[in-house]
């Protein structure tokens, strides 16, 4: 039996940031495997793997565990960052296919967005901005600015709350597997959209959907909300 359309005023949606609405999960990639070759050490497939959708403070828990405390994270981690606005620089911020026609569309029927990004707010608005996509959302959570970090449900929570929406209602857009695990332990209902992680069954498990790009995460949305007047 289809569910009843509900109304978007306690529908929301929250959008993850990087590999999510923004193509910047790879550049990510390579700038961490230049800054640690480096300090002669070598940037996994698995160990970055590990990082994605994940704070800065837990991307150094997870490299000091793996390489020790006198492991420099701090220098390490702000080499990676002037590789990243280098590369930004010279090449613009990239979006992911389908997120501006999603937004707009969202933004034209009064359903309120949200951003619930790993990534500190400062750069978080910076890179909003130089996309030309800040303007879209009626708020923005960081990962400075949670007690715990994806996967825990601590940004997706304060998101519902700054939205006013409903979390049961409302969906949560997710590339990475922390971020599934974060959204779906807030109570929203997933959708991923794979980008360097493919969905596991366990990830699968957690997501209402699991979605090849924005475009058809579009089709998704109309069948729970009445978009068509």
């Amino acid at each position: 039996m289809r569910e009843a359309p509900v109304s978007p005023r306690r529908f929301g949606v929250i959008f993850d940031m990087d590999g999510l609405m923004l193509d910047t999960e790879s550049i990510a990639k390579a700038c961490w495997e230049r800054a640690f070759a480096l300090t002669g050490r070598e940037m996994t497939a698995a160990l970055y793997a590990s990082m994605i959708g994940r704070n800065k403070r837990d991307c150094a828990g997870l490299l000091h565990g793996v390489y020790g405390d006198a492991f420099d994270f701090e220098a390490t981690y702000a080499q990676c960052s002037v590789f990243f606005e280098e590369h930004v620089a010279r090449y613009g911020t990239p979006l992911k296919p389908g997120v501006r026609e999603l937004l707009e569309e969202l933004t034209a029927l009064r359903v309120p967005v949200a951003v619930a990004t790993s990534t500190r707010n400062p750069t978080a608005r910076e890179r909003l901005e130089q996309a030309a996509l800040l303007r879209f959302f009626g708020a923005l959570v960081s990962g400075d600015e949670v007690q715990r970090g994806k996967p825990a449900p601590d940004i997706y929570l304060e998101a519902v709350r700054r939205l006013g929406v409903d979390a049961a209602l409302s969906f949560a857009l997710e590339d990475s597997h922390a971020g599934v695990r974060a959204a779906h332990a807030a109570g929203l209902k997933v959708i991923m959209v794979p980008d360097l992680l493919p969905a596991t069954e366990e990830i699968e498990n957690l997501t209402h959907r699991v979605m090849p790009s924005l475009h058809e995460v579009r089709a998704v949305l109309n069948e729970w909300v009445s978009f068509k007047s």
